[in-house]
């Protein structure tokens, strides 16, 4: 696959969710390049992309048509914001999530760029669009483009835009995503938590909450994701899951309602996750996984999840 003519995709912050967007847009064909307020960084950045899709290569679960050489050829490191979004495309901002910092690294783009069409998207999992894009001269094309981690084998993709970004950008962000194989979902407003967190820390909270309350020991609960509801949710959506639960959504909510209405009444207040029940889940997990052995079972999350990729991949309807 020949590079895409004029398509660079700049990426700002080369931590975990920068260096996976680098090997994601890679795969697609595009030209990546690399920022990062410290060079040492970058090498390091560099160094651990390579090694990462040459093993991809050899563990056969490289994506994208062409060698791990050729992709790796495709991205490159800069020693300035300015030559980073230089002729981009799109800029993914990756920095850490604190608003100045984001705002900070923004603003700079925000100079350096004189082209109403370049996307400036955000990796934020929970500031608003509007948040860090207020007063910017460009922030009509700035939008959050969030992923779940590692990004390189979960495509799911929640695009938020700001109240003002200009629907254009947010058509062209979902196009592009969709060319390099994510799966982008738009939210019609900004919300607390945006789509993920949503949901991802109301599953945590409540976990924490039946430990809490001696229903469940944290290894039990810890069953019923990969052996139960996960692998239920891996082919379906939540409501589509109830839909086929029963003979359509109607039918679900007279049979089932009233129970999810008294179950939400039970659910009690927010709760701090701290305290005895973190000290509980924090013996269990250590105990399951211990932290010298944390990149060994991430290294076989990531595995499974491109095992489990490529399945889905050939069983969609």
């Amino acid at each position: 696959m020949a590079a895409k003519q004029g398509q660079n995709i700049a990426i700002i912050g080369s931590g975990i969710i920068g260096r996976n967007w680098a090997m994601v847009f890679a795969s697609g064909g595009y030209n990546v390049r690399i920022f990062d307020n410290d060079q040492n960084q970058i090498r390091s950045a560099l160094v651990a992309i390579k090694e990462t899709l040459e093993r991809y290569e050899k563990d056969g679960i490289l994506k994208g048509t062409d060698s791990a050489s050729d992709q790796i050829t495709r991205i490159r490191g800069c020693s300035s914001v300015e030559e980073c979004v230089s002729g981009a495309a799109i800029v993914l901002e990756c920095v850490p999530e604190r608003l100045h910092i984001k705002r900070s690294v923004l603003d700079q783009v925000d100079r350096y760029i004189n082209d109403d069409d370049v996307i400036l998207a955000s990796s934020s999992s929970a500031i608003f669009a509007s948040a860090l894009s207020e007063g910017m001269q460009h922030k009509r094309q700035v939008i959050v483009t969030h992923p779940l981690n590692p990004p390189y084998f979960l495509p799911f993709v929640e695009v938020v835009p700001a109240p003002w970004t200009d629907k254009s950008i947010t058509e062209r962000t979902c196009q592009i995503l969709t060319d390099v194989g994510m799966t982008p979902a738009v939210l019609h407003k900004e919300t607390k938590g945006f789509l993920i967190c949503r949901v991802q820390h109301a599953i945590t909270a409540e976990c924490f909450k039946l430990v809490r309350d001696g229903v469940v020991s944290p290894e039990d609960i810890d069953k019923l994701m990969p052996h139960g509801l996960g692998r239920r949710y891996a082919f379906l959506g939540a409501l589509e899951a109830s839909y086929l639960n029963a003979n359509g959504m109607t039918d679900f909510c007279k049979r089932y309602g009233d129970t999810i209405y008294d179950l939400q009444q039970d659910f009690g207040p927010p709760i701090k996750l701290e305290g005895a029940p973190l000290e509980i889940i924090e013996a269990d997990l250590t105990k399951r996984i211990p932290l010298d052995q944390m990149q060994e079972k991430r290294d076989w999350r990531d595995k499974n999840l491109a095992d489990l990729d490529k399945f889905l991949s050939k069983t969609k309807p």
